[in-house]
């Protein structure tokens, strides 16, 4: 429950408490009050809270300048520079639609709670997963019913000064393992939209901390049986575009003989019926305990295939888990798993090294997929002395079987001679199903003398 009126002094006196460590963390973030914050930070600010971890109060001392009850810790994640109340939200907020609630943006009940909305868990949009600081609890992460909440008086809010959205190339989410909650209906928390073969008796999973690749968080898993034949699955299904080309990758550690590690892609029709597949073994990817090693594989969706699994899978066998403990089974940290579409490329050239005023400098250059024939090139020029601007958008056009641009840049009287740098852009398309755009080429300079 937000604070009343009368922590105002009481937070103006704590604010002087924060530690230097917290304040230079939140510094990477690069985000005040004065200034719009992206989803993103937003979400990686809400992390660090959870992962330090910091436990619920209303009185003190204060985390990174905020007050550490759910509404200080909403002001933190928004970076608002000061704490608000849950009676006082509507300062700096204002409220949305459900259907328009985004990574980022809350679940607020006046004078009572409010809750940092992180995304949907379901496709029909029935539960999701919030960040928040409850009463007696540290900073976690727990699945709601939306339902339920706004029946009981939630009101999605957006904070005003929140921009952007959250784009990722990779397609599964919680990729990296750092968002685990637990649902109304258990204790145990686990990895978000991660689906787990077998019971818990025959499935064991494991947060990790101390082997991590990336950020603050991993899952291990422990098969128990004794069998090489017995396996236990991880697995996450997503939307994928038929006839493009997918790379799955995920990074492993064991002690254990990485012959019982394997990670599967599998494309299915609208029907659910398995089109094609492929794996990637543990063993012929050098997979050790002393460092995290890349298992990945590579693979064409069919035609007809709308979504693919991606699963890891563990087979059993015997496995020390410690120095002194030795259990039936094998056991494998993962981190940084992902699946990823291809990425729109552009090359730039230019006609020659130097040129002259009142002359010009022809530049082009290929493009793939060859889908983007009919789209924009975008390019961009730096003059001496001044920075990137665009200056031009020319058409893709296809060329002996690929796609290309061509662009003619013109030395006016008044240009100043120098070095000027180009490059290009193939920015985000919908002609090119399956491929991220916002490709850029490398930089080509000519000298005007």
């Amino acid at each position: 429950m937000g604070p009343t009126m009368r922590y105002r002094s009481t937070r103006r006196r704590a604010a002087g408490l924060v530690v230097l460590a917290l304040t230079i963390s939140f510094a990477m973030f690069g985000a005040t009050n004065a200034y719009a914050i992206t989803r993103v930070t937003v979400l990686a600010r809400a992390q660090v809270r959870v992962d330090r971890p910091v436990t619920y109060s209303q009185t003190g001392p204060y985390y990174a300048g905020y007050r550490r009850d759910c509404s200080g810790y909403a002001s933190m994640a928004w970076a608002t520079g000061t704490s608000w109340a849950t009676a006082s939200f509507y300062h700096v907020t204002h409220s949305i639609p459900t259907t328009q609630l985004a990574p980022g943006d809350a679940l607020l009940k006046k004078g009572y709670h409010i809750r940092i909305f992180y995304g949907w868990v379901d496709d029909a949009h029935t539960q999701y997963v919030a960040y928040e600081s409850s009463n007696g609890k540290v900073a976690g992460s727990v699945i709601h019913r939306i339902a339920d909440d706004l029946a009981f008086g939630y009101k999605p809010t957006r904070y005003n000064r929140i921009s952007g959205s959250v784009v990722s190339s990779n397609l599964l989410k919680n990729g990296s393992f750092d968002v685990w909650a637990r649902s109304l209906d258990t204790w145990r928390a686990q990895p978000v939209w991660w689906t787990f073969a077998g019971s818990r008796d025959a499935t064991l999973t494991a947060q990790r901390h101390d082997l991590v690749k990336a950020t603050y968080n991993s899952v291990q898993l422990i098969n128990p049986s004794t069998s090489a034949l017995s396996f236990t699955d991880m697995s996450q299904e997503v939307t994928v575009t038929p006839e493009t080309t997918y790379t799955a990758s995920v990074w492993v550690r064991t002690a254990s003989s990485p012959t019982g590690v394997e990670m599967h892609v599998d494309y299915r029709d609208a029907t659910g019926r398995a089109l094609a597949g492929k794996r990637s073994i543990g063993a012929a990817s050098t997979i050790n305990g002393s460092a995290f090693r890349m298992l990945s594989t590579t693979a064409v969706s069919p035609a007809g295939a709308v979504r693919a699994r991606v699963t890891v899978r563990l087979a059993g066998g015997t496995t020390a888990i410690s120095t002194t403990q030795t259990v039936s089974g094998t056991s494998a940290v993962f981190d940084e798993i992902s699946l990823v579409r291809p990425q729109a490329t552009i090359s730039i050239r230019a006609g020659a090294t130097t040129s002259y005023i009142g002359r010009a400098v022809s530049l082009g250059g290929s493009v793939t997929p060859t889908l983007a024939i009919g789209t924009a090139a975008v390019i961009y020029v730096r003059r001496p002395g001044a920075g990137w601007v665009r200056v031009s958008s020319r058409t893709i056009c296809a060329s002996n079987g690929g796609a290309v641009w061509t662009y003619l840049y013109r030395f006016g009287k008044g240009s100043r001679k120098g070095v000027y740098g180009f490059r290009a852009e193939v920015p985000a398309f919908s002609a090119c199903p399956g491929w991220l755009g916002s490709g850029m080429s490398s930089t080509v300079s000519v000298t005007l003398k």
